[in-house]
């Protein structure tokens, strides 16, 4: 049983898997987990990563807080860790190839995420940041702080943020209450933050009571929001968008979509609209070909794949699906290989989540009750930490998030 990729439903399917590993060894199966990292990722925290000032921790004291070694979630669980970079994808021949040999597989759960999706817009990808790993929110964060130090007194630093989605805004806004405490310790060019997007709202998709929200938070902040607005090309400092107008910017990062992971590119799998893998409700992948050599035995979870709810609307690519879909595709797997069934199905709801929109201020919606400010921050902190209750340890736990908690502190402004 081979899992590709680490993520939040990759990482959840080797622990499920984990634990039967001693029914699944009796019946001659081994579990095999492979990512190019060494280390699982928790990318809820990516924005304030962004945003953490050299003086409230360093490099390493992030990652800490952010990264944690794979082997050690894995530690007491016969699940073996292959760190390699993906070549390539056989479906026919059951073969994944690495970056020195290859492994066959007899199941396969497809767990690669996401990567961000530039649309073909000319020079998007060679002018702007992104914000997918650990590394990219570094990349960010320095950049900040290098524009920042080196702009002369009353010159301006201008950031456009392309895409306004949870990730274009919760990075808006931390990016502007960073900027702001970085005006009071005396540095004096002035700061501007522009959110672009092209559908008619920030967060589309999302309850509108929510939209409304967020909207009002971003513009006390002092972001400029600019939506119906579509980039078509980018050059030196300047986006061109649909509408005639010429955004200038010092900074540009974009945040404006995702699509699979382009190692699946090749596969024979039918891709739905939004560029991802379909399944089925056992979340088996949908194949070109009837053909049991087309495929057979493929299960995809997180990011790369599209499951669309009752309503026919794409489910959001959030953690807690991902690991929900983790969970399912592992438990049909043993339930496959036992030759039992009912197999289980991913029935996708509306899930509980939360918004960060600057400093120690969040929006939270459970069910039809949205929380907003200080409490919605709290509730955040609380989150993360089940989430790491589930991967580790406790007492390990514990440390990391109190350790990640005192860093965000720290950091965030109460605004």
């Amino acid at each position: 049983i081979v899992i590709l990729g680490a993520g939040f439903g990759g990482l959840r399917a080797a622990i499920v898997l984990g634990k039967k590993s001693r029914e699944l060894r009796n019946k001659g199966y081994q579990i095999t987990l492979i990512d190019k990292n060494s280390y699982h990722t928790y990318t809820p925290l990516l924005y304030e990563i962004s945003t953490t000032s050299k003086e409230t921790a360093n490099y390493l004291d992030l990652k800490s807080v952010t990264a944690y070694p794979i082997e050690k979630s894995l530690k007491g669980l016969s699940v073996e860790f292959i760190e390699s970079e993906i070549k390539n994808i056989n479906v026919a021949k059951s073969t994944i190839e690495l970056e020195n040999n290859s492994i066959t597989y007899d199941y396969l759960v497809l767990a690669l995420g996401s990567e961000t999706n530039f649309f073909n817009i000319p020079g998007l990808q060679e002018k702007a940041l992104e914000l997918k790993s650990f590394y990219d929110a570094i990349k960010i964060r320095d950049a900040v702080w290098e524009m920042v130090e080196s702009t002369a007194q009353n010159e301006t630093v201008d950031i456009v943020i392309g895409g306004a989605g949870s990730t274009g805004v919760e990075l808006a806004g931390e990016i502007q209450e960073w900027l702001s405490q970085l005006k009071k310790e005396g540095y004096g060019c002035r700061t501007s933050v522009t959110l672009i997007d092209a559908a008619p709202d920030i967060l589309g998709g999302f309850d509108p009571r929510i939209i409304k929200i967020a909207s009002q938070r971003l513009k006390k902040l002092g972001t400029s929001i600019l939506t119906e607005e579509k980039i078509e090309k980018v050059e030196d400092n300047k986006a061109y968008l649909a509408s005639g107008k010429i955004v200038s910017f010092d900074l540009l990062i974009w945040t404006g979509g995702v699509k699979a992971n382009s190692i699946a590119e090749k596969l024979p799998v039918k891709y739905e609209k939004q560029g991802r893998i379909g399944v089925l409700g056992e979340l088996l992948c949908t194949f070109k070909k009837s053909d049991p050599e087309a495929g057979g035995n493929v299960y995809g979870v997180g990011d790369i794949v599209c499951v669309h709810d009752s309503y026919g609307k794409p489910v959001p690519m959030v953690a807690r699906a991902a690991i929900i879909q983790g969970t399912i595709a592992a438990k049909n797997i043993v339930s496959e290989i036992k030759g039992k069934r009912p197999y289980l199905k991913y029935n996708p709801k509306e899930y509980p989540y939360i918004i960060p929109v600057g400093g120690k201020y969040a929006i939270a919606k459970i069910g039809p009750i949205i929380i907003t400010g200080f409490l919605g921050w709290i509730l955040k902190g609380l989150v993360e930490l089940n989430y790491l209750l589930s991967i580790m340890p406790n007492i390990r736990a514990l440390r990391i998030w109190l350790r990640g908690l005192k860093i965000f502190i720290q950091n965030d402004r109460l605004g």
